[in-house]
C-alpha cells in the first residue's frame, strides 16, 4: 500500500458526519422551542377567548341573579353551545351556590362539575388540560355572583398537531437539503484534499513519490513485523553530468531526460519496489524483496545497466551514465538516518570511482567519509587563513632551453595529517563550493608571485593556473580574473588559464563568452590534457585558444610508441596557430624526440619538479646570472 493510499482524507468524512449531526441537533432544539412557543401561544389565545366569552356572560347575568330568575340565566347560557371550544359554563351566586349551568352533551359528571371558582385560580401556561376562567358578576359596584367557563383544548390539540407535523416535515426537508449540500461540498473538499495530498507527496515532473513520501514509506517499511526486522535495500541513483545536458540542450531536454529515467527505473525494478525522485537529478529505489547482499548488488547493477545508454532528447541521442550506491537494513544501519547516510556514502564512492558504477556500502567508507568531512572543514579554514601553498613546475622552450613559464599547483600541509595530496583535497573542493574560493586563492597568489619573479627575470616568465568547471560557470569569473590582474599588477599576457576539453564542452555557451572577453584583454588560454576528452576540431577553430597541452598518457609511451598521435597533435595545433606543451616528460629520449618533432615547450620531472616560490626565484636568479655571464664573454664587435 502506497503512502498516498494510506493517507486518504478521512478527516473530511468525519467532519461531514459531525456537521450533519450538528444540523440535526440544531433542528431538534429549534423545533422543540417552536413547539413550546406554539403550545403556550395557543393556550394563551384560548384563555383570552374564554375570558372574553365569560365576561360577556357575566354582563347578562346580573339581572337574573338579582331577581333569582334561573330560567332566563339558563337561556342565556344555552347560546354558548354554538362555540365549539366552550365545554361548560356555571353561574354561582354571591354565596358560591350554583345558580345555573350549561354543559355540552355527552360530558361525564366529573367534567360537568370541574368548572369551580377554586379550579379557576390555577394558572398554567403550558398544558393541554382544559382552560378554566372565572369572571365576577358585578351590579352597582357589588359582586352578586361569578361566571366560571371551562374551555376545552381539543381544538388547540388539533392545531398543535398540525403545526408539529408541518414543523417536522420542514425540518426533515431542511436536513435533507443540508445533507445534500454538505455531501456535495464534502465531495469537492475530499477531491481538493486528494489533489493537495497528491501534490504534497508526488513529484509533478516524473509522477513519482517525492522525498517526503519516500521517507514516509521508508519509515513504514522499517517497522518490525511480529518482532522480526525486515530486509530492506535502499538504492540511491545520481545522473552523471546532468548539468551538461541542461547547459548544452536546455532545461526542456533535462526535464525530458528525468521523465525518461523515471519511466526506465519503474520498468527495471520489481513492481512492489518503490521508485522515487528525491532531488534534482537524484532518484531512490526501496527494494523490499532482496533477502541478501548479492540480490541487492544485482538490483543496483541492473539499474546501472538499464540507465547506462543513450536517450533521445529533442531529436538528439544523448549518452547517459549513472552512479549508484546502496545500503541494507539492518545489515548496514539500524535506523533511517544511518541507512540513508550509508547509501549516500556508497553513492559518493561510486561517483569518485569513475561514475557509471554501482557501489555497496562498506564500514570503511564511513571512516573515509569522516575524513572527507574533516578535510573539507579544515580546507575551508586553510583557505580563509591563507595556510595553503603553491608549487610551481617550470616549462622550458624546446629550442633554447630557456624557462618560459610555470604551472601553479596547490599544496596543503595539514597541521595534523601532514601533506595532503592534491588528488585528495582538490576533488573534495570540487564537490562543494570550496573550489570557487580555492581557485580564487590560487589565482591571487600566483599573480602576486608572478609579479615578484618577473621584476628581475632576464625574460618574462608566465604563470598558468587551472580552472575548474564551477569557476567557469560562475557568473563573475571573467570579472574576477580581470580584477585580480589589476590588483596584483601582473600583465595579462603573463597569465595563462588552463581549461580541460570536457569542461569547455559542458559549458559551451558560457565558455566562449568568457574566453573571448579574457582573450581580448590579453589573457592567454590553454587546453589541458588534450586528446583525452572530446578532441573536436570544431572547437579548436571556434575557441580563442593560444596553446595545447599534450596529456602525459601520450608522452609516457614515447619514443617507442604513440608517435603518430603526438605528431598529429603537434601538426594540427601548429596549423591552427597554437603552441604545444608536452607534460610528463621524464626521460631524455622523450625530450629529444619531442624537440625533433617540433614541440614548442616541455614540462616534467626531467627538466624540473614542482618547486617552492623561493626555489623558483633561485632558479631564475641562476638563469639570469648565466645570461649575464654569457653576454660578458661574447666577443666585442669591430672597432671603427
Amino acid at each position: 500500500m502506497s503512502v498516498i493510499e494510506r493517507n486518504k482524507p478521512s478527516l473530511t468524512r468525519a467532519l461531514g458526519r459531525v456537521n450533519v449531526i450538528g444540523v440535526a441537533v440544531a433542528l431538534v432544539i429549534s423545533s422543540v422551542v417552536l413547539l413550546v412557543y406554539e403550545a403556550v401561544s395557543l393556550r394563551a389565545a384560548l384563555a383570552d377567548n374564554a375570558g372574553l366569552e365569560a365576561a360577556m356572560v357575566a354582563e347578562n347575568m346580573s339581572a337574573p341573579l338579582l331577581f333569582n330568575d334561573a330560567e332566563v340565566a339558563s337561556e342565556v347560557l344555552t347560546h354558548l353551545g354554538s362555540l365549539p371550544y366552550v365545554e361548560s359554563v356555571a353561574v354561582f351566586d354571591a354565596k358560591g351556590r350554583r345558580f345555573a349551568r350549561y354543559a355540552q352533551p355527552g360530558l361525564s359528571e366529573k367534567e360537568q362539575n370541574e368548572g369551580t371558582e377554586a379550579a379557576a385560580q390555577e394558572h398554567v401556561r403550558l398544558s393541554f388540560k382544559d382552560v378554566i376562567v372565572a369572571v365576577p358578576v358585578v351590579q352597582g359596584g357589588a359582586r352578586v355572583g361569578t361566571v366560571v367557563l371551562v374551555a376545552t383544548t381539543g381544538g388547540m390539540k388539533s392545531e398543535f398537531t398540525r403545526y408539529a407535523c408541518f414543523l417536522f416535515l420542514a425540518s426533515a426537508c431542511a436536513l435533507w437539503i443540508a445533507s445534500l449540500v454538505m455531501s456535495r461540498t464534502k465531495a469537492r473538499v475530499i477531491e481538493a484534499e486528494r489533489r493537495l495530498e497528491y501534490y504534497a507527496l508526488t513529484d509533478p515532473l516524473t509522477d513519482l513519490p517525492n522525498r517526503r513520501a519516500f521517507y514516509d514509506e521508508l519509515a513504514h517499511c522499517l517497522r518490525p513485523s511480529a518482532g522480526v526486522l525486515p530486509q530492506v535495500t535502499l538504492v540511491l541513483i545520481d545522473l552523471d553530468d546532468f548539468k551538461t545536458v541542461n547547459d548544452t540542450l536546455g532545461h526542456g531536454a533535462g526535464d525530458e531526460l528525468l521523465r525518461a529515467v523515471a519511466h526506465t527505473l519503474r520498468g527495471t525494478v520489481r513492481q512492489r519496489d518503490i521508485v522515487s525522485r528525491i532531488g534534482g537529478d537524484e532518484f531512490a529505489v526501496l527494494a523490499t524483496s532482496d533477502t541478501d547482499r548479492s540480490q541487492s548488488r544485482g538490483t543496483a547493477e541492473k539499474i546501472v545497466r538499464s540507465l547506462g545508454r543513450s536517450f533521445e532528447l529533442e531529436g538528439t541521442m544523448v549518452p547517459v551514465t549513472v552512479s549508484v550506491g546502496f545500503s541494507r537494513f539492518p545489515d548496514d544501519a539500524g535506523d533511517i538516518a544511518s541507512l540513508v547516510s550509508s547509501a549516500d556514502i556508497a553513492l559518493y564512492a561510486a561517483k569518485s570511482g569513475g561514475k557509471n558504477l554501482a557501489f555497496e556500502f562498506r564500514p570503511k567508507m564511513t571512516a573515509e567519509a569522516q575524513r572527507r568531512a574533516l578535510l573539507e572543514r579544515d580546507l575551508r579554514e586553510a583557505i580563509e587563513r591563507d595556510r595553503l601553498d603553491i608549487a610551481y613546475q617550470p616549462q622550458f622552450d624546446c629550442r633554447t632551453g630557456q624557462l618560459v613559464g610555470v604551472e601553479a599547483l596547490a599544496r596543503w600541509n595539514h597541521p595534523v595529517q601532514g601533506d595532503v595530496s592534491p588528488a585528495e583535497f582538490v576533488p573534495i573542493a570540487e564537490s562543494s563550493e570550496l573550489i570557487l574560493s580555492l581557485g580564487q586563492w590560487i589565482l591571487n597568489r600566483a599573480c602576486r608571485d608572478a609579479v615578484r619573479w618577473n621584476r628581475d627575470a632576464s625574460a618574462p616568465v608566465s604563470v598558468s593556473v587551472n580552472v575548474s568547471a564551477r569557476q567557469l560557470r560562475h557568473h563573475s569569473f571573467g570579472a574576477d580574473v580581470l580584477a585580480t590582474l589589476e590588483e596584483s599588477g601582473l600583465r595579462p599576457e603573463l597569465l595563462e588559464l588552463e581549461l580541460t576539453e570536457s569542461l569547455l564542452m559542458a559549458n559551451l555557451t558560457a565558455a566562449v563568452e568568457v574566453m573571448r572577453t579574457l582573450r581580448a584583454r590579453g589573457v592567454r588560454l590553454s587546453i589541458d590534457d588534450f586528446g583525452t576528452g572530446y578532441s573536436s576540431l570544431s572547437y579548436l577553430q571556434s575557441f580563442p585558444l593560444n596553446q595545447l597541452k599534450i596529456d602525459r598518457s601520450f608522452v609516457k609511451a614515447l619514443p617507442h610508441s604513440g608517435q603518430p598521435i603526438v605528431t598529429a597533435i603537434i601538426s594540427m595545433a601548429h596549423s591552427f596557430g597554437l603552441t604545444v606543451v608536452a607534460e610528463g616528460v621524464e626521460y631524455p629520449a622523450q625530450l629529444a624526440w619531442l624537440c625533433d618533432s617540433g614541440c614548442d615547450y616541455i614540462q616534467g620531472y626531467l627538466t624540473g619538479r614542482p618547486m617552492t616560490f623561493a626555489a623558483l626565484m633561485d632558479a631564475l636568479n641562476e638563469e639570469r646570472e648565466h645570461v649575464l655571464a654569457s653576454e660578458r664573454t661574447e666577443p666585442a664587435g669591430p672597432v671603427s
